[in-house]
């Protein structure tokens, strides 16, 4: 297939998404109860009958310059590697590695950024069977910026490396065999928002898999517990979805209440419960099935805890009691593969800070995959949920000291209000997440407040700045 590969999208300062679904909370939807149960809160997305998942081989082209790819790619011409996903270049051969402290790698100019990037061409072909509504298809992290073709066609653009990308591919794709093409520029203007302290890498370092769904489905979903004078616990439930008329859905929470239908909204008073700590995680099943007369179109597990967390003058506290945060700070890192952290390497990283009796650890500088976070809700660790904001470059080099350039400037407010709106919704019904961060060393002020104001409008959890 030929494709027009775009030029412009990682320097057009008016751009950093198009045609990306509104942000969500993170669930894995099942067809059936019997699916389901054959699963884990750790594999669900490699068991579920309604992922695919495109992780695993795909071919791969690096060009140092973007202006070296051909105006019309052809892929059936064209010579690829072979490349993992999840990787990143920097860990398989390509580009060269850099651990860089707060300087940009790329000269001091915003919004303008180099124009002849380093790209990579990432290509996957996958069959599509089966009669399903919609397919969405998400990217939980890509290094740098993506454009994504799929069969000849433009679909849409991202930026923010460590936000998930949902893209709606149902009217692209063709029963039987279709072709992926995803174009990760090195930098964009986005960049300028990621100086983090760390190794800067590239790549698709997260899963990738396609969402299939039926006509009656769940699109996202709100629990939100709140304690009564009296000790018990009120729960706000709310659901969004597209139903047909004989469609509704049921939520049952097991152990507190039997199923029970539910019209978009639902407030269940006086719950008896266990009260989730760091010390005692007790979380509590929460099951969602959408119904369409007595057959099941759609079911989604997850998981509650119920907490109550308060700022009393200076003093923190958490279930009306005073707690210190003691822990670390986690980055994407593995010692070989980098950013690409398999499920049992977030997970050994969660024990680890458990054995040496951290209780609290901070996603430095970004969301992290959002399974680390159920992690933080079994095992029990308090988290600061960071957004991926940074803009450290401007603290430094004689001459240029100026921290407060971009988060100062309002022309840069919609893509910090993207940024922590997106690490919101995706994490907001996890009881570990104690805090949100909305970023590190990034000066201040007048775009922290914008999203600050967000944030406070939709949460009751305390909202950090440095």
């Amino acid at each position: 297939m030929i494709y027009s590969i775009s030029r412009k999208l990682h320097s057009d300062f008016s751009l950093f998404e198009e045609n990306k679904l509104q942000a969500r909370s993170w669930f894995i939807p099942f067809s059936s109860e019997d699916v389901l149960s054959e699963s884990d809160y750790k594999n669900e997305r490699y068991v579920s009958d309604r992922i695919q998942i495109l992780s695993g081989d795909w071919d791969f082209k690096y060009y140092s310059r973007l202006s070296d790819i051909p105006e019309k790619f052809n892929t059936e011409t064209e010579t690829f590697d072979k490349a993992i996903v999840p990787s990143t270049w920097q860990r398989t051969g390509y580009d060269q590695i850099a651990y860089i402290n707060t300087r940009y790698p790329f000269p001091k100019k915003p919004p303008h950024i180099p124009k002849d990037v380093a790209t990579g061409i990432y290509r996957k072909t996958f069959s599509i069977n089966g009669s399903f509504e919609r397919r969405i298809l998400s990217f939980l992290g890509v290094a740098g910026a993506m454009a994504l073709y799929i069969n000849g066609k433009y679909v849409g653009y991202s930026e923010g490396s460590h936000n998930t990308a949902d893209f709606d591919v149902t009217s692209f794709l063709t029963d039987g065999e279709n072709e992926l093409l995803v174009v990760n520029y090195k930098w964009s203007n986005g960049s300028y928002l990621e100086c983090q302290d760390m190794f800067r890498e590239n790549g698709i370092f997260r899963d990738v898999f396609i969402i299939a769904q039926k006509q009656n489905r769940i699109n996202d979903f709100l629990l939100r517990p709140k304690k009564n004078s009296d000790g018990t616990y009120s729960l706000v439930i709310d659901v969004k979805g597209d139903f047909s008329c004989n469609a509704g859905v049921t939520v049952e929470c097991k152990g507190l209440f039997e199923e029970t239908a539910i019209n978009g909204k639902a407030l269940i008073n006086s719950l008896s419960v266990e009260e989730w700590t760091a010390e005692t995680p007790k979380l509590y099943e929460v099951i969602f099935r959408v119904k369409n007369g007595s057959e099941t179109d759609e079911i989604i597990r997850t998981y509650i805890g119920f907490r109550d967390i308060r700022i009393d003058g200076e003093v923190f506290r958490f279930n009306e009691k005073t707690i210190k945060l003691i822990g670390a700070n986690h980055h994407d890192t593995h010692m070989t593969k980098g950013y690409a952290m398999s499920l049992d390497d977030l997970e050994l990283d969660v024990r680890l800070m458990k054995e040496y009796n951290c209780n609290c650890v901070r996603t430095s500088h970004y969301p992290p995959d959002p399974v680390f976070l159920t992690m933080c809700d079994f095992y029990g660790l308090y988290v600061v949920d960071e957004a991926d904001i940074e803009t450290h470059g401007f603290y430094a080099t004689p001459g240029t000291y100026r921290p407060n350039r971009l988060s100062n400037n309002l022309k840069w407010a919609p893509r910090y209000l993207d940024r922590v709106s997106r690490m919101y919704e995706r994490d907001k019904n996890h009881p570990s997440v104690t805090m949100w961060s909305l970023g590190n060393e990034s000066g201040g002020w007048k775009n922290h407040d914008e999203c600050c104001r967000q944030l406070k409008a939709v949460t009751d959890i305390p909202v950090h700045y440095e």
